[in-house]
């Protein structure tokens, strides 16, 4: 990711998300990025599907956790993405929550600006209540990253294979008290420098690994981003949202370069107990 690089996330009062976010590749890579399975596997969902045209579909998924498909409203190549779908909004495991289902749309679209792609999404049609109001909360927070991911994926690595392990938790913490124990002394505490966006910081996890890097993204309170340097600009992710009533929590780790991969493995596999011990998940 370049510095230079320029984005802008708002939220409105008519229950949509926006964010418009600059992307140092040609259009037709951020199209094939947002449109092609085997791309979006790269830097989003973990399983998808596309038919693609108007009148197509997209299906992604998160092992089991998140999953939905969408019909493809708008098929304009390099241009314009139109997806819909209806569906309620979700728990803190990803399930879908009881509920009358509620048609929501996500409108990407792309155009050239001073050299780049300027990549605009608008997310709507959340409904009114509680369930709603954390879905578009975590929605909100969670494009922020996504689409620094994808940034982050074009930019650095493109057309390469992501290696990764994901951990989900869901905690009775509540998501303040959930964040300060995950960046807290026992979790992964800053060890040097600190969260400023472009600055740099040394992470020691609970098991004693060192991911020093580049802070992509910091939403205090949500979501972390480092790329770590020796996992070849790879990522380290931590989250927390609010889903139906419950508090979440993940930790992301990727790597690009397939000679790191089963270090990413392996770190996936001694790391979760601690967590889980940290944010008093209940097996």
């Amino acid at each position: 990711m370049t510095a230079a690089a320029k984005d802008h996330a708002t939220r409105s009062v008519s229950r949509s998300f926006s964010m418009t976010l600059d992307i140092n590749a040609a259009p037709e890579d951020v199209w094939q990025a947002l449109t092609e399975a085997g791309e979006l596997v790269r830097w989003f969902p973990l399983q998808a599907r596309v038919t693609p045209g108007a009148g197509g579909t997209m299906f992604w998924g998160w092992d089991g956790h998140w999953a939905w498909e969408s019909k493809i409203d708008a098929w304009e190549p390099g241009k314009r993405l139109r997806l819909s779908e209806e569906r309620p909004a979700f728990d803190a495991s990803g399930k879908p929550l009881s509920g009358e289902p509620r048609p929501l749309a996500m409108e990407f679209t792309l155009e050239t600006h001073a050299g780049r792609t300027r990549l605009r999404i608008v997310h709507s049609g959340f409904g009114q209540g509680a369930d709603w109001d954390d879905e578009l909360e975590s929605v909100s927070a969670g494009w922020q990253f996504e689409l620094r991911s994808l940034r982050h994926y074009l930019e650095r690595h493109p057309h390469q294979d992501r290696h990764h392990i994901v951990l989900h938790f869901v905690t009775p913490l509540t998501p303040d008290q959930a964040w300060q124990r995950l960046l807290g002394t026992g979790g992964f505490s800053i060890a040097d420098g600190d969260l400023t966006v472009n600055g740099r910081c040394v992470i020691v996890a609970p098991t004693g690994d060192r991911l020093s890097g580049s802070v992509e993204w910091h939403n205090p309170g949500s979501d972390l981003f480092v790329a770590v340097d020796d996992l070849d600009g790879g990522a380290f992710r931590l989250s927390v949202w609010r889903g139906g009533g419950q508090t979440g929590a993940q930790v992301w780790l990727t790597t690009y370069t397939p000679a790191h991969a089963s270090r990413v493995k392996d770190f996936g596999a001694r790391v979760r107990g601690p967590v889980e011990r940290l944010l008093g998940v209940r097996r």
